[in-house]
C-alpha cells in the first residue's frame, strides 16, 4: 500500500513537473517571420495581476512592428518596437487613442529583457510588463482563454531611435486574434524567451485567425471614390456640352451615382473597422457631400422637364449646374484629405492630383465648348435625345 502511494505521488509530481516544464508562450504569427508571444507566470495567473511577458520579432526589413491588447486601437494598450541605431531595439508602450499616432504613455511598466537586440536581420524584444492587467482604459484576465489582442506592421527605413514617443507612419497592415492565455501559463516568473524556440512561425494559443484586413476596403473606398468624382462625374458632366444627349447623361450621371454610394459604404465598413468613425474632416466632409449629392438627380429631373416645357434653362437649371460643381468639387478635395489620412505615398498624392487637374481642364473645355454651341443653336442644344 505504501509503494502504490509513494509511487503514485511520484507519478503525479512527474506529470505536474513536466506540465510546466513543457508549458512555453503562446505565438501568433500574421505573416511570414513576424510573430508576437505572450508568457503568464503561473503567480500572475493565479493573483490575475503581476507580470507578464511579451516578445515581439520581425525582419528589419520592417520600420516597427507593434501588438497590443482589445479588439481596437482605440483603449488599448500597444507595445511598439523599432531599432534603437545602435544595435539593439527600443519598446515603447503607447496608448491607444483612435485613429491616431499611439503616444507613449509613462504608466505602463515595460523592462527589455536578456536576448534583445539586432542579428541576423532580426530585430527582437524580450519583455516583462510588470502591470499589463490594467491600463487606462481597459483590462485583461490573465487567466482568460479568450484574451484579445491586435497587431500592425510597417516596412520602411529604420526608425534607429531611443526616444519612447519616436513618430511612427500609418501601418502597412492591421491584424487582430484571441490568444488563450491559459496555454501559456509558465512556472518561473522570469524570461521565458532565452533558450527556448525564437524563430518557428507555428501559431500556439491561438482562438482566432485575422479577420478581413480592413486596408481592402480602404484601398477599395478610395479606388471606387476617386473614380466617381475624378473621372466619372466630370465626364458625364461634360456629355451635355459636348453632345447635348440628355438620355447619355442622365445614364451616365446615375451609374456614377450608384457607384458612389458603394464606394460609401466600403467607406463606412472600414471606418467601423478601425474606428475612425467621425474623428477627421475627411469622414465628416465625406458624409456631407455624399448626403448632398443625394438630391442632385431630383434637381437634374426637375431641370429635364423645365427646359422640355419652356425650351429654355430657368433658376432650377442653374441650381442644377452649379450645386453639383461645387460638390463635384469638394469631393475631389476630400479625396486629398482621405490620401492624407491613410498616409499615401508621394506617388499616389501626384498621380491623383495630376489626374484631377487634367479632368479639370477637359470639364472647362467642354463647358466652354458647350456654351458656345448653345448660344449659336439658340439654346436648344441641350435636350437632343440619345
Amino acid at each position: 500500500m505504501a509503494f502504490t502511494f509513494l509511487a503514485s505521488a511520484a507519478v503525479l509530481s512527474a506529470l505536474a513537473c513536466g506540465t510546466f516544464a513543457g508549458a512555453e508562450p503562446v505565438q501568433y504569427c500574421p505573416v511570414a517571420d513576424i510573430c508576437y508571444q505572450v508568457a503568464v507566470p503561473e503567480a500572475s495567473a493565479s493573483a490575475d495581476g503581476g507580470n507578464i511577458y511579451l516578445q515581439l520579432r520581425a525582419p528589419t526589413s520592417y520600420s516597427w512592428v507593434a501588438f497590443g491588447t482589445g479588439d481596437a486601437m482605440a483603449d488599448s494598450n500597444i507595445f511598439v518596437m523599432y531599432a534603437d541605431g545602435a544595435g539593439n531595439v527600443t519598446v515603447s508602450g503607447r496608448a491607444g487613442t483612435g485613429h491616431t499616432m499611439p503616444r507613449h504613455n509613462a504608466i505602463t511598466q515595460l523592462e527589455l529583457l536578456g536576448g534583445s537586440g539586432i542579428s541576423d536581420g532580426s530585430m527582437i524584444a524580450n519583455v516583462r510588463c510588470g502591470n499589463c492587467g490594467s491600463w487606462p482604459g481597459g483590462a485583461m484576465s490573465l487567466d482568460s482563454d479568450g484574451s484579445n489582442w491586435i497587431a500592425a506592421w510597417k516596412k520602411g527605413d529604420a526608425i534607429d531611435s531611443t526616444d519612447l514617443d519616436a513618430a511612427i507612419r500609418y501601418h502597412d497592415a492591421h491584424d487582430e486574434w484571441l490568444f488563450d492565455l491559459t496555454q501559456g501559463t509558465v512556472a518561473d516568473n522570469s524570461n521565458p524567451f532565452l533558450g527556448v524556440r525564437q524563430f518557428d512561425n507555428t501559431n500556439r494559443g491561438v482562438g482566432r485567425g485575422s479577420a478581413t484586413n480592413p486596408k481592402i476596403y480602404i484601398q477599395a473606398h478610395g479606388i471606387i471614390m476617386a473614380i466617381v468624382f475624378v473621372i466619372l462625374y466630370p465626364l458625364g458632366s461634360a456629355v451635355m456640352p459636348l453632345l447635348g444627349k440628355w438620355v447619355l447623361h442622365a445614364l451616365w450621371q446615375f451609374l456614377a451615382f450608384l457607384l458612389m454610394w458603394a464606394g460609401f459604404a466600403l467607406g463606412i465598413v472600414a471606418s467601423q473597422r478601425i474606428r475612425l468613425d467621425f474623428n477627421s474632416s475627411h469622414t465628416i466632409l465625406g458624409t456631407v457631400v455624399v448626403s448632398l449629392m443625394g438630391i442632385q438627380p431630383a434637381l437634374g429631373w426637375v431641370h429635364h422637364k423645365h427646359f422640355v416645357k419652356h425650351q429654355s434653362r430657368g433658376l432650377v437649371s442653374h441650381a442644377h449646374i452649379w450645386y453639383g460643381r461645387a460638390l463635384l468639387v469638394m469631393g475631389i478635395v476630400n479625396g486629398g484629405l482621405g490620401l492624407q489620412l491613410a498616409d499615401a505615398s508621394q506617388t499616389y498624392i501626384i498621380v491623383y492630383s495630376v489626374l484631377a487637374g487634367v479632368m479639370f481642364v477637359v470639364y472647362i473645355l467642354g463647358a466652354m465648348f458647350g456654351e458656345y454651341r448653345r448660344r449659336r443653336r439658340g439654346g436648344s442644344i441641350e435636350q437632343k435625345s440619345s
